[in-house]
């Protein structure tokens, strides 16, 4: 593929984007179809008691989030009574600014108190120059992989895993491809999420996951629910 077509190609990605984690689409469907609708029942792991407590048992006062659709874990979590009132700092990344700018306000609406920064970064390049001396005690990417095209998506854990303190965790969950259907009807759902461009997920596999985490992570845990891969990660192997 010549330069020019990779480029038309990757221009075109980040409108489809755009389009569809739109303002509207954040503040009027996302929630309810996405965390309340196609996790329950689509890719059968509930957000409310799966999703939410292990992204609030990593979190750290130093945090950066990626991929933050709503800010649906963030604000959910820093609103738990013993967090609401305390100092802390999210870092919020994403491909584009109305994830981003919902995420803020949304965080800021439920914990007062938190320090919310915000960059425009694209996880399948290195960290751009907001970040590159930076330090986190926790990392997360929900729902993250599933939405982000071409082979090379992995390599997102080579290139943030450095961004981790010692002692620090990167968490994260994804829906996996067509392989690991639970059913007739969540195959047929994820392929046609696949066909209209919303996921770029069919060949997604679970092994393919754990063994570009455990080549760039000492431990590593992972666990399938339903077609929803989680995935714990510590003690980065440094560059």
């Amino acid at each position: 593929m010549s330069t020019m077509s990779a480029a038309n190609q990757s221009e075109q990605e980040l409108g489809r984007y755009a389009t569809i984690y739109s303002p509207t689409f954040l503040s009027k469907v996302y929630d309810h179809v996405v965390l309340r609708f196609n996790l329950r029942y689509m890719w059968r792991c509930r957000t409310d008691t799966v999703l939410e407590p292990f992204f609030a048992e990593n979190l750290s006062r130093r945090h950066l989030d990626i991929g933050v659709a709503t800010g649906y874990f963030p604000a959910k979590a820093l609103s738990r009574p013993f967090r609401a009132k305390a100092k802390q700092s999210i870092t919020l990344a994403d491909l584009t600014p109305p994830p981003l700018n919902a995420a803020r306000a949304r965080i800021l609406s439920k914990a007062s108190n938190t320090t919310v920064e915000t960059v425009v970064a694209d996880v399948t390049e290195s960290p751009p120059k907001e970040l590159q001396n930076s330090s986190f005690d926790s990392i997360s990417m929900f729902n993250l992989f599933h939405c982000i095209p071409g082979d090379e998506k992995l390599k997102a854990f080579s290139l943030y895993k450095d961004l981790l303190a010692e002692g620090g965790v990167l968490t994260g969950c994804t829906v996996l491809g067509g392989n690991h259907a639970t059913n007739r009807l969540n195959y047929l759902y994820v392929k046609l999420y696949n066909r209209l461009g919303i996921f770029h997920n069919w060949n997604d596999e679970k092994e393919a996951f754990e063994r570009a985490l455990t080549d760039n992570f000492e431990e590593v845990e992972t666990t399938l629910v339903g077609m929803i891969l989680l995935f714990r990660a510590t003690k980065p192997r440094r560059s």
